[in-house]
């Protein structure tokens, strides 16, 4: 396989398990950390009304989501890149961190969360860059 397009298989493998992961993380807390009853999901205004409500578990439950979700995207995508592991994990990170920001530019959050937010997908982009990177396939 061209090693270009390994290169553009092994980001978009790591960006796919990494949102699925989160997607389904997300979803568990959602039923462990439910909106107020009565809030539309699919109206945003009444989304942020409720952020203002949102339990400080709720949110260190996302966190954990975008951190598990990290690492596996990271670590996938740098263990099928074959060269430049940790470049391949990394950009798979950026993206999730772009990701983030939208989110967190959409919806209101603390403060805290924007600091602890940040963080969690640059430490999990390099430690899942560099678990896979210790490990030679087969």
């Amino acid at each position: 396989m061209k090693p270009i397009l390994r290169s553009v298989l092994s980001v978009l493998l790591g960006a796919i398990v990494a949102g699925v992961l989160i997607a389904c993380l997300e979803l568990l807390g959602s039923k462990i950390f439910p909106l107020p009853p009565g809030t539309d999901p699919m109206d945003m205004e009444a989304v942020k009304a409720a952020m203002a409500n949102v339990s400080m578990g709720a949110l260190l439950f996302v966190l954990f989501g975008w951190f598990v979700g990290t690492i596996a995207g990271a670590w996938s995508a740098a263990r099928v890149a074959g060269r430049a592991p940790a470049v391949h994990g990394l950009i798979v990170g950026v993206l999730l961190l772009a990701g983030g920001i939208a989110n967190m530019l959409m919806l209101p959050h603390p403060a805290w969360f924007w600091v602890l937010g940040v963080a969690v997908f640059v430490l999990a982009a390099y430690l899942g860059s560099r678990l896979a990177a210790r490990r030679p396939l087969g």
